[in-house]
């Protein structure tokens, strides 16, 4: 009964995590737009801004994940705990799309 339990968490979480990079792929498809459109017009709407800097903000949030994971020797234990920690105190280490 475990094994089914972990297979099936472990299939969730793959789907969850396909999921979420397809996200994140159309919003940076999104943020291309948007900058290509100010590069042209050198306008953009509120909302375009509002998604940029979102779009800006999930990308500093996942270089400053994984880039532990490889520079820093067990990372991969330590960054869970201190993003559960971060967590607790109310600050969001993970992108929007997560």
């Amino acid at each position: 009964m475990t094994t089914t339990i972990s297979i099936q968490h472990i299939e969730d979480s793959a789907h969850h995590l396909l999921i979420s990079v397809h996200k994140e792929e159309a919003n940076t498809k999104e943020t291309g737009t948007i900058i290509k459109k100010y590069i042209e017009t050198g306008k953009i709407s509120d909302d375009e801004e509002k998604m940029l800097k979102l779009q800006l903000a999930d990308t500093l949030k996942i270089v400053g994940i994984v880039v532990p994971f490889v520079l820093i020797p067990g990372a991969s234990i330590v960054m869970p705990i201190l993003i559960k920690v971060a967590g607790k105190h109310n600050i969001n280490l993970l992108p929007s799309v997560v």
